[in-house]
């Protein structure tokens, strides 16, 4: 199944190649009407050969920011090339001056209008891509007026660039829509699926797992009382885990950590948790990110009561400068740069660099030890 976002993805994709296809079209048929046929004498017209190389160089860059982003060009482009095709046009037709009299503005008239397709799908809304070509209409006419064309007659053919690009523009819209809603569609199936094979485990640690820690704690098969305890705190956990009592992580990194934190206490572990600066922060980030980092901290934490002979360790969130950052610090036994095993490699820093974040750890023997992530917000 497809990711979330995918059909967005895919959507901006096939519109980014509508406009590159545009674009290239657009100028291959203002080479042809000037350059083929009983037109071809206009290659003489002075100030054509610099208007084409303008509009030329326009269209590479438009074609090439779209090529590599992969996406339709951002509006202010999109505006931009209006702009500088109204004016390029308009400029060539005082530069050709009396060449183009009497012969109408025709040779520009096609780009213009495959400009304007490309104006409706980058817009969001069809008031801004109706005002991002009042430049080409403006031009239009002016060039009409200029080759001594009644004025009128440019009218058909600016309602032409706004039927054209508020088409352009609805369908677009429609497309993005609809690509959003199956990516809606899509995670509301990935969530189901999922609560479905939660229930589907849930009853089997409730029937296996959990009636046998239950058991292991009322029956005094546990002689020690400090095992005897944990046991039951954990069997307790685990009940409410099956019931859907511990579902509030989520994309809730300080409910997450809240609950490692707990664990970890449950474990016997004495530990400080700051979350202020990210509860103030009210970052959300995506369960990717939140999954990694609660199960890089569990992991420190986890190595904290195993290895580092100290009942205590400080776990820090906040955010920093569009980063979310994640502390954990002990002052206990620490370890030299050789005592950094494979859990700590791939448990932690594996986990953050899977997510595109970063980890640091420093620690010296005696001297305790610190675990810190750094994840973009």
């Amino acid at each position: 199944m497809s990711g979330p976002g995918e059909a967005r993805r895919r959507t901006e994709s096939a519109l980014a190649w509508t406009v590159i296809l545009f674009r290239f079209a657009a100028f291959a048929e203002v080479i042809a009407l000037n350059f083929v046929g009983d037109s071809g004498l206009r290659r003489q017209v002075p100030g054509f050969a610099p208007a084409l190389a303008v509009l030329g160089l326009a269209s590479a860059l438009i074609v090439a920011f779209t090529w590599r982003r992969r996406r339709v060009p951002p509006a202010w482009l999109i505006a931009a090339d209006s702009v500088l095709t109204a004016a390029t046009a308009m400029a060539m037709t005082v530069v050709a001056g009396t060449a183009i009299k009497g012969s109408g503005p025709d040779f520009m008239l096609p780009y213009m209008l495959l400009v304007s397709i490309g104006i409706g799908m980058a817009f969001r809304t069809l008031r801004a891509a109706l005002a991002a070509t009042v430049p080409l209409v403006v031009a239009y006419l002016y060039m009409q007026a200029w080759s001594g064309f009644f004025w009128l007659g440019a009218v058909p053919h600016t309602i032409g660039f706004w039927v054209d690009a508020a088409i352009a523009w609805f369908i677009a819209a429609l497309l993005r829509r609809n690509a959003t809603e199956l990516d809606e569609t899509r995670e509301q199936v990935a969530k189901l699926a999922a609560e479905q094979e939660r229930t589907r485990n849930g009853r089997i640690l409730h029937d296996r797992v959990l009636q046998t820690m239950e058991a292991l704690v009322r029956d005094g098969w546990l002689a020690e009382e400090k095992v005897r305890t944990h046991v039951a705190a954990e069997a307790r956990w685990l009940r409410g885990y099956v019931r859907g009592e511990h579902d509030s992580s989520g994309n809730n990194l300080t409910a997450a950590l809240e609950e490692v934190v707990e664990q970890a206490i449950r474990a016997g572990l004495t530990v400080d948790l700051n979350a202020a600066g990210l509860r103030a922060a009210s970052a959300v980030l995506p369960v990717a990110t939140v999954e990694a980092l609660s199960g890089a901290v569990r992991e420190a934490l986890t190595n904290v009561r195993k290895h580092a002979a100290t009942g205590h360790a400080v776990v820090r969130a906040r955010v920093e400068g569009g980063l979310v950052v994640v502390g954990v610090l002990d002052h206990g036994a620490g370890f030299t740069s050789r005592g950094r095993g494979v859990g700590l490699r791939e448990s932690i820093e594996g986990r953050v660099a899977e997510i595109g974040g970063s980890s640091l750890v420093e620690s010296a023997p005696g001297e305790g030890t610190l675990v810190e992530l750094r994840v973009p917000l």
